[in-house]
């Protein structure tokens, strides 16, 4: 009989179309996040762009060659006599000419290298390798701060889960406080003010249960949007084991973040960017070579084609050197271009390695302080759990007053939302100097 209702419960939540929530780790949420995000998909759009940039200027070592080849038709209609009197006795005739075809096949090829300026064409080609890998610098950036993005708002969906535990511990506490003081008053040992009381922090807790629920949907709503799924998708994420360790010393952390800080080495990129520019703008001053060669053929007939011969073709070999003189001042403007961006990128460089310290210090302090919040809240919420079962306790046996019970109450839940909330600063403090470092 066991087995037949089972197998009835089953059929009934397939045919009913019941779907299990998804449960995602940190780790699902995160991979789902590089896959869906916008703004990393253009970073990515980037680094493909400056790689053909990259191709481009390679490709300016190379001769352009080219193959041509054509067909012509011409039609001449008949042509009737002509007599023409020249005078003096003289008369030209010209014969009826019949209708005629004429035809003609070319081909050849061209190879040449024009307005080929040496140092200017390396300066070019160095110049899109130090912004390729710039722009790989920016986009492992990227994807450090999506990635904290990514862990803020899963930090607070787990925190908003051990909120609404805490609020509905507050609420059942209340409840049952409120049994206590109503028998109490029914047996006339409690008064109605206590009853009315304990109702109105009942009340509160409830509140304060809805307040933490819609918290809770708005964190996960979000933290659906940074991944990519559909706020209605129904999902869960994983409880996560909340660490802790040693993060070393800041003088350690600054100069692993000097050494391999992906923005600080985009801006270091971007400053030989700019200096490979501005050598480019220099070479504009330089004279250019342009060397060509050509070869075609000719026939009249296409059956003559594979019979080309050395009367049927023409070569062409073409060197020569070009120099602008004046170009109306041109060059003179964009070699000062090229030269303020090379000061603003080192100008650049030189303030983002300073954020970056401050960054990494600021993280640094936020966890020492984060730190000392959990061991302060540890120690408070244990205070609290213990002075409410005294206080409890001695309410019963009618040696503390309401107040004190209520003023008990109060301090353990806020202290439980404390420590609640430090746990999650103190992960979130170390995702923050991750993201400092560029990790």
């Amino acid at each position: 009989m066991k087995k037949v209702l089972w197998i009835v419960t089953l059929f009934m939540l397939v045919a009913g179309g019941t779907v299990f929530a998804e449960t995602y780790t940190l780790d699902q949420c995160i991979e789902m996040a590089r896959k869906t995000d916008p703004n990393l998909t253009k970073f990515r759009n980037t680094v493909k762009t400056a790689g053909t940039a990259v191709w481009q200027r390679a490709g300016q070592f190379l001769p352009s060659v080219s193959v041509s080849g054509s067909y012509r038709k011409v039609d001449r209609g008949k042509t009737s006599a002509q007599i023409t009197d020249l005078g003096g006795g003289v008369i030209e005739v010209v014969p009826e000419q019949p209708a005629e075809t004429y035809k003609s096949y070319s081909a050849g090829y061209s190879i040449g290298q024009y307005g080929f300026n040496i140092p200017g064409k390396i300066w070019d080609y160095l110049y899109s390798r130090a912004s390729k890998h710039g722009a790989e610098y920016s986009y492992a950036q990227a994807i450090s701060d999506l990635d904290l993005v990514v862990k803020t708002y899963y930090y607070l969906v787990l925190k908003g889960k051990n909120d609404l535990d805490v609020a509905r511990d507050a609420v059942e506490r209340s409840k049952e406080l409120l049994k206590v003081f109503e028998e109490k008053y029914d047996l006339g040992s409690a008064s109605l003010s206590e009853v009315l009381k304990q109702k109105v922090q009942y009340g509160t807790d409830q509140l304060t249960l809805v307040s933490a629920q819609n918290n809770s949907r708005t964190t996960r709503d979000q933290l659906a949007l940074t991944i990519g799924v559909h706020p209605s998708e129904d999902f869960n994420v994983a409880d996560l084991e909340l660490t802790r360790g040693d993060i070393g010393e800041l003088p350690g952390l600054i100069a692993r973040a000097c050494e391999y800080h992906p923005t600080l080495k985009a801006a270091e990129q971007s400053v030989s960017a700019y200096g490979y520019a501005v050598r480019s703008a220099w070479s504009d001053y330089l004279p250019t070579i342009d060397i060509g060669y050509s070869f075609g053929w000719s026939k009249n007939t296409f059956d003559e084609i594979k019979e080309f011969g050395s009367d049927d073709h023409t070569g062409t070999l073409s060197i020569g050197i070009s120099m602008n003189i004046f170009d109306r001042f041109s060059r003179r403007y964009q070699l000062s271009v090229a030269k303020v961006n090379l000061n603003n990128a080192r100008a650049s460089k030189v303030y983002t390695k300073n954020e970056m310290i401050k960054d990494i210090r600021d993280a640094y302090l936020g966890i020492k302080l984060a730190e000392e919040k959990l061991q302060v809240t540890e120690e408070t919420e244990q205070a609290a759990s213990e002075d409410m079962d005294l206080v409890q306790a001695k309410y019963n046996l009618g040696a503390a007053a309401l107040w004190e019970l209520l003023d008990a109450q109060v301090s353990l839940k806020s202290a439980s939302f404390e420590k609640v909330k430090a746990e999650f600063d103190y992960n979130l403090a170390l995702a923050k100097l991750k993201n400092a470092m560029g990790e």
